[in-house]
């Protein structure tokens, strides 16, 4: 079997990035045990075990003797996972763990997009961005939620507001 050492920005991404998973993981794991509807609480467990899977995808392609091998496959070998739930209250709403839910998961593919982008290897680099595309497809599960139990306090545009902004950029490009 071959090994592939990797280049120097690959590792330390994945190096700098490790550490932000711990703490990202042990923060759901708080908010898991304090949630109370059940379908935030299933994102939120999916995100908990997409992110550990992420660890030991990140940890494998560290691995000089198997990181050829590790592949976007390997991104959606999920293991149910338990909590040992000690304290049921931190303090905050559903409603604004909901939000920072969201919040983490835009920040997390943000950060894996951006990292991915700067990888030298192939299989690293693409894993990244597969990795990113999961945190979205989150995001989106959250904001979903928020849609169905928080109030969307975002003005809307009218359609005047809208034809007058189209036909601005319909001047600049000679449309």
């Amino acid at each position: 079997m071959t090994s592939m050492i990797l280049k120097m920005i690959d590792l330390s991404l994945m190096a700098e990035h490790l550490p932000v998973h711990k703490a990202e993981l042990d923060k759901l794991a708080s908010y898991i045990c304090t949630i109370q509807d059940s379908e935030i609480k299933r994102a939120a467990t999916e995100q908990y075990m997409i992110m550990e899977n992420h660890v030991k995808v990140m940890i494998a392609l560290m691995d000089p003797v198997q990181n050829e091998t590790i592949s976007i496959e390997d991104l959606h070998k999920w293991e149910p996972v338990q909590f040992s739930c000690q304290q049921n209250d931190i303090g905050m709403s559903e409603e604004n763990i909901l939000k920072e839910l969201a919040t983490s998961a835009e920040s997390m593919a943000n950060k894996n997009f951006n990292s991915g982008l700067r990888m030298k290897a192939e299989n690293v680099r693409n894993i990244h961005i597969h990795m990113a595309l999961q945190q979205s497809t989150m995001l989106n599960r959250y904001n979903a939620l928020m849609n169905k139990f928080i109030k969307d306090t975002a003005p809307v545009s009218s359609r005047r507001e809208q034809e007058e902004t189209m036909e601005t950029f319909k001047k600049m490009f000679n449309l």
